[in-house]
């Protein structure tokens, strides 16, 4: 037998099993980069005996062989011989599962007793071990094996009652309580086990087992998969199929789920195939599902992949029933039908495809879906269709051209007044040596409007601190307001802009003269004030030279010092003047000081000069400095100051965006590890006199799974408390959690914005999750399978939300 198929028959329907249903992250135990192995198949055996040809009969005093083969190669390629097939297995009734071990033949009076002698260690690579009762044939020819037939190689054993191996077809055929054992923990058992030599090809009849050697999406699993099947063929390669497939993560008393195919396919490395696959929680179906596909690697995780509908109520579409019907044609296509029902606004279709070159020069996405009305929905807003679709391609065409494009399209919306938006864009990129140039062009029409946009850039690098940038844009816009109507009126601009950028980059400064220009016009056309038309409003640099010192510091102080210089002439549009400019720029910080063990001080100083060609002066001083004071342990509380002050004029108000200002914030932490956190935050204008609002927040941790904050602000300036906002995450037992956000209003005395959303865990095997929705008036139910049990949280809070992967709006 051969090594490198150890595991060739448990792992390889345990990753078809596994990988029958999309895995809940939470579920995944970290990647241990093992592969899954697959169940050894049986190599042809070969004896020794005194003459070659000379059969094999028990030996003297009834001892049994025990002989060490070679494992020949062959040198046919014959069919293989036809396996009788078992019945289709019956779902409900799965069969306890004992490992098998090897019992002394009976013996009698009347004949000698055969006792099995103690199986020599294994051989090395190449050689297999046979142990039997009797072995009756010669080592060139056809052979026996006939009661507690044992096959070991490497770390996996088979035995069965018996087995025969045909010289001729090049094929062992065990059979007889044929059961499978490996090291790590897997089992499997059949009638009967086929292995065709010369093809390296095994096929097992009425089979059943478990496993633990399943990866999903690269990542180990930790757990059993139990399956059964009424045939399972396995190649070379580990390309498995399973007829009439059966499998279940639940523990065998209580098989709260299982999944069930007519043929379940495995391509190792790429995807699993189950064709005519059905869900069934208990014993009632719940899903058929035409088509499963889930990826065994990352590289072919697209999207996410939903087997169960999902459910639920809200005010917008009313009862809801989403459908997902998943299709495989090959690695380069394959995607997701969807058929949806809502009850207020009408039937949803739509599908997800991807598509690929097998080249792999170039792959793409594909979406589109259609909402058609009911006659509700047509009467509330007058949209019979409402259709959405996306497309992506890239394209590689060389190592130095790739394309890449999109496309979208939104019709009319039925709950939006938005009208149809058209947009496309394509970009093509060559890349060489020293230079990268980019083309692209986009176009966007939204109802009448539209506009028209190109982009030319080519980057060059003459060499590592010397390189050019430059960019011309052409942009086209056509508006249209009042379509249809007596005041309807238009608007047309077009532009061009340009730009240049020379960078030079030296060890103690870097430098870029910038040429910056924006040129067109733009007419408007109304039935009252005719056509008008005036160049368009821009700023240009023609051209700005901008020099930066690389930070250096005051040894002595501890001081980081950094200069800017920026010298140009501006034709500022939108102040309607041109003149010179000059900014000077220096800064001091930030610097960072301990003054004893508690307190930690930090300042910057900046200073900036600009000086214009018009005789014109400004000046802006900015100061920042906080100190933080820790009391022990469990509080901290810290000062911070910010302060710009402005003087002198600018003629240009619109470009030289200075304002001054003079405040301090103070936040103050009490904490005790992660058990517990209250902040409070405010801060004080000087310039203003104004006391901003005391905000608050506080963080508990009761434990690992549970989890409350609770934030509020008080306005000192008449409002008071506003409302106070609470999320809540924990667990109801065992089997449950419950997530909630909202928050409780002291003016109404009530909670406002209420969501809820709670999972039950049904016999470790699946989830139920339940959302509510107060604002929408949403009531959503899904199903989430679980590979494996674990009662690790998976819920994440982000910002003001609650956002439970299973959960959305249809």
């Amino acid at each position: 037998m051969r090594r490198g198929r150890n595991g060739l028959f448990g792992a390889a329907c345990a990753i078809l099993a596994a990988a029958l249903f999309v895995v809940p992250a939470r579920t995944l135990a970290q990647p241990e980069n093992l592969p899954p192995t697959l169940p050894p198949t049986p190599q042809p055996f070969a004896t020794s005996s005194p003459l070659p040809g000379a059969s094999m009969s028990p030996l003297p005093g009834g001892a049994a062989s025990a002989t060490p083969m070679l494992m020949n190669q062959p040198t046919v390629v014959p069919q293989t011989p036809a396996a009788t097939p078992t019945g289709i297995p019956d779902p409900d009734s799965y069969p306890t599962l004992v490992r098998p071990f090897l019992t002394p033949a009976p013996g009698g009076s009347e004949a000698p007793v055969i006792q099995e002698t103690a199986a020599p260690p294994s051989p090395p690579p190449g050689f297999g071990r046979l142990t039997a009762d009797r072995l009756y044939g010669n080592a060139a020819g056809d052979m026996d094996a006939d009661g507690h037939v044992l096959i070991v190689s490497g770390d996996s054993s088979i035995t069965a009652e018996r087995a025969h191996y045909d010289s001729a077809s090049r094929t062992i055929r065990a059979i007889g309580d044929v059961h499978y054992v490996s090291a790590n923990g897997d089992t499997a058992s059949a009638a009967a086990l086929d292995y065709d030599v010369a093809h390296d090809r095994t096929i097992m009849d009425g089979v059943q087992g478990q496993t633990s050697a399943v990866a999903f999406q690269s990542e180990r699993i930790h757990g059993y998969v139990y399956y059964k099947g009424e045939r399972i063929t396995i190649d070379h390669n580990g390309h498995a199929i399973l007829e009439r497939g059966w499998v279940t993560t639940c523990a065998l008393n209580h098989v709260a789920y299982h999944i069930t195919g007519k043929e379940i396919e495995i391509r190792p490395n790429d995807r699993l195939i189950a064709h005519g696959p059905a869900l069934y929680l208990g014993k009632y179906l719940v899903a058929g599902l035409g088509i499963l596909v889930v990826p065994l690697t990352p590289q072919g995780q697209r999207r996410p992949t939903a087997i169960a509908p999902r459910i639920g109520y809200n005010s917008i579409y009313g009862v809801f029933l989403k459908n997902y019907i998943n299709f495989y044609s090959s690695p380069y296509f394959y995607g997701t039908y969807h058929v949806d029902f809502y009850q207020k606004a009408g039937i949803g279709l739509g599908a997800d495809l991807y598509f690929a070159r097998r080249d792999g020069m170039g792959s793409g996405e594909f979406s589109i879906y259609d909402l058609h009305s009911n006659n509700y929905q047509f009467e509330n807003t007058g949209v019979r269709n409402s259709l959405t679709s996306n497309l992506t391609y890239e394209r590689v065409f060389s190592h130095h051209v790739t394309l890449s494009a999109n496309a979208s399209y939104v019709s009319q919306s039925l709950i939006t007044s938005i009208p149809p938006t058209l947009s496309a864009n394509i970009n093509v990129v060559h890349t060489g040596a020293r230079s990268t140039t980019s083309y692209g062009g986009t176009i966007t029409s939204t109802g009448p409007s539209s506009s028209i946009g190109a982009l030319f850039n080519h980057n060059i690098s003459f060499s590592p601190v010397f390189s050019e940038n430059v960019s011309l844009q052409l942009q086209y816009n056509n508006s249209v307001f009042g379509s249809g109507t007596p005041a309807e009126s238009t608007s047309y601009s077009r532009s061009t802009i340009f730009q240049s950028d020379t960078r030079y980059s030296a060890h103690a400064f870097d430098a870029d003269l910038l040429i910056s220009t924006d040129h067109g016009q733009t007419s408007d056309t109304s039935p009252l004030s005719g056509t008008t038309t005036q160049p368009v409003v821009g700023l240009q640099k023609v051209p700005e030279l901008t020099i930066r010192s690389r930070p250096f510091n005051v040894t002595s102080l501890r001081l980081p010092l950094q200069l800017s210089l920026i010298d140009g002439i501006y034709d500022d549009g939108y102040d309607n003047i041109t003149t010179a400019r000059y900014e000077l720029n220096g800064q001091a910080g930030t610097a960072l000081y301990r003054v004893g063990e508690s307190v930690t001080l930090s300042g910057l100083v900046g200073v900036r000069q600009d000086i214009y060609g018009t005789g014109d002066e400004r000046g802006a001083i900015t100061e920042q400095f906080s100190m933080q004071k820790f009391f022990g342990t469990h509080a901290d509380n810290t000062l911070a100051y910010q302060m710009q002050s402005v003087r002198g004029y600018t003629p240009m108000p619109a470009y030289d965006l200075l304002v001054g200002y003079d405040q301090i914030n103070e936040n103050l932490n009490i904490y005790n590890g992660s058990a517990y956190r209250f902040t409070a935050t405010t801060n004080y204008d000087f310039k203003n006199k104004f006391l901003g609002s005391i905000n608050y927040q506080l963080n508990v941790a009761p434990s690992p799974y549970a989890n409350v904050l609770l934030g509020d602000s008080y306005d000192p300036h008449g409002t008071g408390y506003g409302p106070l906002q609470i999320t809540l995450s924990t667990p109801l037992g065992r089997d449950d959690y419950l997530q909630f956000l909202g928050n409780y209003d002291f003016k109404l005395h009530g909670l406002q914005g209420q969501n809820y959303f709670l999972t039950h865990t049904v016999n470790d095997c699946y989830e139920i999750r339940l959302a509510y929705r107060q604002a929408l008036h949403e009531f959503d139910v899904s199903f989430a399978l679980l590979a494996f049990p674990s009662q690790a949280v998976n819920f994440g809070l982000t910002g003001n939300s609650i956002l439970p992967q299973s959960f959305g709006s249809p």
